[in-house]
């Protein structure tokens, strides 16, 4: 481990790292939520994760998560790029 926390200096000026913390924090508030959510529809006799598993999408559902895969991947590279690398 690296020892840092986020509020090592080191951590707080590099942008990577501030990307890479924002980052984990927001897959564990999905994962935690997706876990609940889960857990909840089961409870209520929903067998979600096999349903999940066995998904097909439809090509409109495949444009929709294409569309906001790139989104997201857009917002990732935005909070690298400084005030001068905007174009």
């Amino acid at each position: 481990m690296l020892g840092l926390t986020p509020n090592d200096t080191a951590v707080r000026n590099d942008p990577v790292a501030q990307l890479a913390l924002w980052l984990a924090k927001e897959l564990w508030v999905l994962k935690d939520r997706q876990l609940v959510l889960e857990a909840v529809l089961a409870q209520q006799g929903i067998p979600v994760r096999e349903l999940i598993e066995r998904w097909q999408p439809t090509d409109a559902d495949r444009a929709t998560i294409d569309a906001s895969r790139r989104r997201f991947a857009e917002e990732v590279v935005a909070t690298l790029e400084g005030p001068d690398d905007r174009r």
